[in-house]
């Protein structure tokens, strides 16, 4: 059996079982391997999704602004070590964070999404950069900048600003006319929420099993974090330009991938799996799903986008990486019920704040279930005394208790 059929029987029986929307695309030495569509970009309008099919991909494009800092810092425009308050005067009182260290996700900074304020109200108006910057500016740091890791999109939509500071242009400008013209990378760009994208997939996720449009966010708060959309096809372009000089020289190539500090280097993580070296970037937020693998050493790429945000892309593409490299990978069936006793299952059942979010554990006489944001059903079921799967989508979820003794559930707290 070849390669591709064994990564078609896997991805066909996986949908059997499980929803699954998007494009997947396998290359090996830059030649396409495997690509496919599945599901619609519009489920209203009954449009299938194509190779041609743009997503927003959120945070791969943590990828690009971060080559736009190496582009402009190997034309002298800047220094890597260089304070961000030499470039954003907002930023001054933290003249101890440097531009590296935004890159790196060790600035200290508070992760602006994770706010409370962000999710119940800021995403959902346009924020113009200084609107932003207003109200970081009195946010202390989370800890000293270098002493830690702590992935953070505040980071990277500063940089986006950099790069507007540097070169006196819009952050999109700088991006098509830079990178993407070059890369001849004609389906990619940034959603601004401003104007019609042609060929962009309607974003989704579920209630119960009935599929809703996924939950409104002005595109303007994320930009140089997240805001890009995409193809699998454009995505190996900006795959292959990794291993050339087309927009940097190696050196600058090799600076993004040798620094490793808590498994990520400069807009990319750095790990090893299927005991092979790998660089990858995923992106998840309010309907859409990317992953980006690269092994750099056997110049094989998997790319997988989604417009459900229920599809678990990060284990789908991690079974699709093993499959090339000769690994067996079987589809996941639905694991079976534990038969949880009331003991066990009445401490977790209640409201769970965070973030600005909240879910609702709660049970009814058909399922165990959580409402999220007052918006989704999820039943679920349980598979241990702590762990729960969801009853329809290839999803698992687990119940903690902290340090505290209070239990969490999807990083939030168990309100009294």
């Amino acid at each position: 059996m070849t390669t591709q059929t064994k990564l078609a029987n896997y991805l066909h029986t996986y949908r059997e079982r499980y929803p699954l929307s998007g494009t997947v695309l396998i290359a090996q030495n830059g030649s396409i391997l495997y690509e496919e569509a599945f599901g619609n970009a519009s489920e209203e309008h009954q449009v299938p999704n194509t190779m041609d099919t743009k997503f927003g991909i959120w945070s791969v494009t943590k990828s690009f602004t971060a080559m736009a800092i190496m582009m402009l810092a190997e034309q002298g425009l800047l220094r890597l070590d260089d304070p961000a308050g030499d470039y954003l005067p907002s930023l001054k009182s933290r003249d101890s964070m440097s531009i590296r260290q935004l890159l790196q996700h060790r600035s200290g900074l508070p992760n602006f999404t994770s706010m409370p304020e962000y999710n119940a109200d800021w995403n959902k108006w346009p924020a113009a950069k200084e609107t932003v910057l207003e109200r970081l500016a009195d946010k202390p740091n989370d800890f000293l900048p270098g002493t830690a890791f702590a992935y953070n999109n505040t980071g990277y939509y500063l940089l986006g600003v950099i790069v507007e500071a540097v070169t006196g242009s819009g952050f999109e400008d700088f991006l098509r006319l830079r990178i993407l013209q070059p890369l001849d990378m004609r389906s990619s760009g940034i959603n601004n929420g401003r104007c019609v994208i042609p060929g962009l997939a309607s974003a989704y996720s579920a209630s119960n099993q009935t599929l809703a449009p996924a939950e409104y966010i002005d595109m303007s708060t994320v930009i140089s974090a997240g805001g890009m959309y995409s193809t699998a096809r454009d995505l190996l372009k900006w795959d292959q330009a990794l291993y050339s000089d087309t927009l940097v020289g190696r050196s600058v190539i090799e600076d993004v991938f040798s620094r490793e500090e808590e498994g990520y280097g400069l807009g990319w993580f750095l790990n090893r799996k299927h005991d092979r070296r790998r660089i990858y970037h995923g992106g998840a937020y309010r309907g859409y799903r990317s992953e980006l693998h690269r092994y750099p050493d056997e110049r094989m790429t998997v790319i997988l986008l989604s417009n459900y945000d229920f599809v678990p892309v990060t284990r789908l593409v991690d079974h699709l990486s093993g499959i090339v490299f000769g690994e067996d990978a079987a589809p996941p069936v639905p694991p079976s019920p534990y038969p949880i006793a009331e003991a066990e299952l009445a401490p977790l059942l209640g409201r769970y704040e965070g973030y600005g979010c909240q879910a609702i554990v709660d049970r009814d006489e058909e399922d165990i279930y959580f409402v999220w944001n007052n918006r989704e059903r999820n039943p679920i079921y349980p598979i241990s005394e702590t762990s729960f799967q969801h009853k329809y989508y290839d999803l698992s979820y687990s119940f903690k208790k902290n340090h505290d003794g209070l239990w969490t559930f999807l990083g939030m707290k168990k309100q009294p």
